[in-house]
């Protein structure tokens, strides 16, 4: 009778065994499947995120010529793109020479804002110069027959001064500036209304 009843111990103990087993068997290979997809899928958005790694610089950011004449079809935009820049570099070169003749240039409150600014110059003996201006690039990133958004890429020296002394800025590195420029067209004429300087660093040779 005590063999009977360590036989039957004996077989539930294998059978829990068997079922333990089988159960850990089976969660081995569900954990070891639903890895295996995890896998698949980390390398599927691995792939994906290497072929798109450079959308970020390939963005929309200018407009071509052909959509600006789909806006303004009498418009020259290479001529107007010569203007607008040439407008940046008779600001540039007013401001270097403490000239407030802002008319043909500036419009607004950024022509005010440079007259004063200009003013306080003379009375301290400052000046603010950018010059050796070299153009990298340039662009309409947003245009309307009535204004617009110039972008400008430039290499240029950059340097203040007081009493003919450099305080800032260096007459010999140049340095690398991004630009951006609003323009409201007043009588036949673009001005600018406003300039914000988004960019600048050092050139390393």
């Amino acid at each position: 009778m005590v063999i009977v009843i360590t036989n039957i111990v004996n077989v539930i103990v294998v059978a829990i065994v068997s079922v333990v087993i089988i159960v850990c068997s089976i969660g081995i290979i569900i954990a070891s499947r639903f890895q295996n997809k995890q896998k698949k899928k980390y390398k599927e958005v691995n792939s994906l995120i290497n072929k798109k790694k450079d959308a970020t610089f390939r963005v929309k950011d200018s407009l071509t010529k052909e959509e600006i004449n789909n806006i303004d079809s009498e418009v020259d935009v290479d001529k107007l793109m010569t203007d607008l820049y040439n407008t940046y570099l008779a600001l540039e070169n007013k401001i270097k020479n403490l000239d407030d003749n802002f008319d043909d240039v500036l419009t607004g409150n950024l022509k005010e804002f440079n007259i004063n600014r200009l003013e306080l110059f003379k009375q301290r003996g400052f000046i603010d110069i950018t010059d050796g201006i070299d153009l990298i690039s340039y662009c309409i990133t947003d245009y309307n027959k009535k204004s617009l958004k110039f972008r400008l890429t430039i290499n240029c020296f950059s340097y203040k001064m007081v009493n003919n002394e450099i305080v800032s800025g260096s007459n010999l590195e140049k340095i690398e500036k991004i630009i951006l420029l609003e323009y409201v067209k007043q009588k036949d004429k673009w001005l600018i209304s406003s300039y914000d300087k988004i960019y600048e660093k050092k050139l390393s040779y």
